[in-house]
């Protein structure tokens, strides 16, 4: 662990700064959290106005403590809170929680205020945490360092929230549902210790085993993917984020600006990392519940258990529903429950023990599945008869010791309850509805694969100076926009197929270029004013070589009508593609915080319409990409399905990758699309380049 952070980790002594005898002030409370939590060391009240502050003796200022401090909770006023840190760091104080709102998220003398403390922090030895946060909890040291009453469990969660008044309320939830922390951290403003190093600390911390945070926000996005990489390899990492609106979004020229907003970057963070994220607090709780007590599965194949048909079906619906397979049983293990359960029992999967299951039914039909590699979810909806701690009981001795993750859903309120808690005191988590225990299961099938997926660099050989060089002509020359003409040369530097074409002014040269390249041609405007040619007929396709001169006479004519103050450059005669490929898009944008990200999904001109697409930041693996292909909902008609010819998955994956590498190397590409990417068995090919350079003298 980072040394400098050991002292919240691990303090020996205690000080609060603005300490009070009354208990609803934010300084009381906190001195009365520290001494109900029961934390050992030593705790030591400042007060400029009180020698004796709730019962222990109290200094005036820090500087005045008998002994070393580890770590300081500030609960003065904003005004105050430097002064009083500049203290701090006078004593030998190595950390500091500063609790006090009234800084950035108050603007004006607030924001002010915070940009002082921020330049004043560069130079100093303090770490601080904050301001204007809840503060920090350390379960197993009996430290609560917040101004929120009550010491939660000791477990084996590491939590972090960007959000304190969330955090007060998951405090007061955990408690009741009997969920337990490691540490409990709330980051405030974060003026200095951020999410990142947060995580880092985690993943040293022998007493976290899994790891939550909620953040509405990244102080340093690339650093927090590559730190989340490293620590999500070691430890389930699961995450929540604020603010998946479309209003978010960044306002971009292409297709893939209008699909890669700052949510989709923040998406493709968490999963290239392989860590997950969750949609809810629920499901954040849920997954880590999971997490904390069971193995991660093997494959996504679950087997279900039931004492009730509805509740079977439900689960069933449940895991199909978030890609869970529902497999039939072996010949052999049907056999198996044959012989043990009574003849109207359902021998499918659902697993169905009829509604008068006993705690001997459950726990030898579980002992007849045992074995093979596939989750098993046993739900229990109570009945006349139903002794659900017996339940409990049996589920826990049949599958002691399997290395695959057990969860339970007992179904009910009050007579299902003491079952439940039974389940949980033995490391089964215990779920009240099928479709809580089966999106947990969800998130930990895909943390597996996105653990066992290769993420080995892809290194192909490139012609980066001469990209280099293109793309510095281009901006010399004043050149804003790209085109296929443009970004043509681009592509090929880096190995990606581009479909020859000719630019002309005319109809006579278009004449000329279609007997060029022989066949039928397609003709396509040439305006830099002009981004969806398509919108404004400026698109013909399998123009014959003799109708050539004609066709484009014409859609320039048509063009220049529908749009008058354009500007025309002429046409671009290319040859038709291959019949047989399906359109897709490759395009990259810049996210300002993580970087360059790269848009996969289905192409032509409804992209946005059916916003098919899987997002990555760039550069990236050939296991990173082949994960982009098999996320879409087109992946199936890559594959060859209804007869379609399979298309080369493999050169594909290498030209997402290579097309990743050419914008991670082109800082000055602000924007690069290829829509369509014919895509078919001889490979991808690049039909239409469009895109943007910043950084012009």
């Amino acid at each position: 662990m980072d040394p400098s952070l050991a002292a919240f980790f691990e303090p020996a002594s205690v000080a609060v700064l603005g300490a009070s005898d009354d208990p609803s002030k934010v300084g009381g409370s906190v001195l009365a959290n520290l001494r109900a939590g029961g934390f050992p060391g030593t705790i030591v009240p400042v007060n400029i106005r009180r020698t004796v502050v709730q019962g222990l003796p109290a200094v005036a200022s820090i500087r005045d403590a008998p002994g070393p401090v580890d770590v300081a909770v500030v609960a003065v006023p904003a005004p105050a809170v430097l002064a009083a840190l500049k203290d701090c760091v006078a004593h030998g104080v190595r950390g500091a929680v500063v609790v006090t709102a009234g800084f950035r998220e108050a603007g004006g003398e607030g924001a002010a205020r915070e940009a002082e403390l921020r330049a004043w922090l560069a130079g100093q030895p303090l770490r601080l945490l904050g301001p204007n946060c809840l503060g920090w909890i350390r379960p197993t040291r009996r430290l609560n360092l917040t101004f929120a009453p009550g010491m939660p469990r000791t477990g084996p969660i590491g939590f972090f929230s960007h959000s304190g008044a969330l955090c007060t309320a998951i405090l007061d939830w955990s408690r009741e549902h009997g969920i337990g922390f490691s540490l409990f951290a709330s980051l405030g403003n974060q003026a200095d210790l951020t999410e990142t190093e947060l995580l880092e600390a985690l993943a040293e911390d022998p007493e976290t085993r899994v790891i939550l945070g909620y953040v509405e926000g990244v102080a340093d996005g690339r650093r927090f993917f590559e730190t989340l990489r490293r620590v999500a390899a070691a430890k389930p990492c699961v995450l929540m984020k604020a603010g998946r609106s479309a209003e978010g979004a960044r306002a971009v020229s292409s297709h893939t600006g209008a699909l890669a907003g700052s949510d989709a970057a923040f998406e493709a963070a968490v999963v290239q990392a392989g860590a997950v994220r969750a949609e809810t607090l629920e499901d954040l709780f849920d997954l880590a519940r999971a997490l904390a007590a069971q193995p991660l599965p093997v494959g996504r194949g679950v087997v279900i258990v039931t004492n009730g048909g509805g509740l079977g079906v439900l689960a069933t619906d449940a895991a199909r529903a978030v890609a869970l397979d529902v497999p039939p049983l072996a010949p052999a293990v049907r056999e198996r429950l044959a012989r043990v359960l009574p003849p109207g029992a359902a021998l499918g999967n659902p697993v169905d023990l009829v509604g008068d299951a006993t705690a001997a039914r459950y726990g030898h039909a579980l002992a007849a599945l045992g074995g093979g590699d596939a989750a098993h979810l046993v739900c229990l909806a109570p009945q006349a008869a139903t002794d659900a701690s017996g339940v409990a009981r049996a589920v826990l001795g049949a599958t002691r010791g399997w290395r695959r993750p057990v969860l339970a859903v007992f179904a009910g309120g009050g007579r299902v309850r003491p079952g439940a808690q039974s389940l949980e005191d033995g490391g089964v988590p215990c779920y009240p509805f099928p479709e809580r225990a089966v999106r947990a299961l969800a998130g930990m099938a895909a943390l597996a694969e996105r653990r066992a997926l290769s993420r080995a660099a892809f290194a192909p050989a490139v012609d980066r100076a001469g990209a280099r060089a293109h793309v510095d002509r281009l901006a010399a020359a004043g050149t804003a926009s790209l085109g296929l003409l443009e970004g043509a040369p681009l592509l090929e530097a880096y190995g990606v197929p581009v479909l020859g074409a000719r630019a002309v002014e005319d109809g006579a040269g278009a004449a000329r270029a279609a007997r060029e390249l022989g066949g039928p041609v397609a003709l396509k405007i040439l305006s830099p004013d002009i981004s969806h040619k398509t919108e404004v007929g400026g698109v013909r396709l399998g123009v014959p070589p003799a109708e050539a001169g004609a066709a484009a006479e014409a859609l320039l004519a048509r063009v220049r009508a529908a749009r008058p103050a354009a500007r025309l450059a002429g046409v671009l005669v290319q040859r038709m593609a291959p019949p047989d490929g399906l359109e897709m898009l490759l395009g990259a944008v810049r996210d300002p915080q993580f970087g360059p990200l790269v848009v996969l999904g289905a192409g032509g001109i409804y992209v946005e319409v059916l916003a098919d697409t899987a997002t990555r930041l760039a550069p990236l693996g050939l296991g990173e990409a082949r994960a982009m292909v098999d996320q879409l909902r087109l992946a199936p008609a890559l594959r060859g399905a209804r007869g379609r010819p399979r298309a080369d998955l493999a050169a594909l994956a290498e030209a997402i990758c290579r097309f990743a590498l050419l914008v991670a190397d082109a800082p000055r590409l602000l924007e690069l699309e290829v829509n369509p990417l014919l895509v078919g068995a001889a490979g991808p090919l690049a039909i239409d380049v469009r895109g943007r350079i910043g950084g012009l003298p």
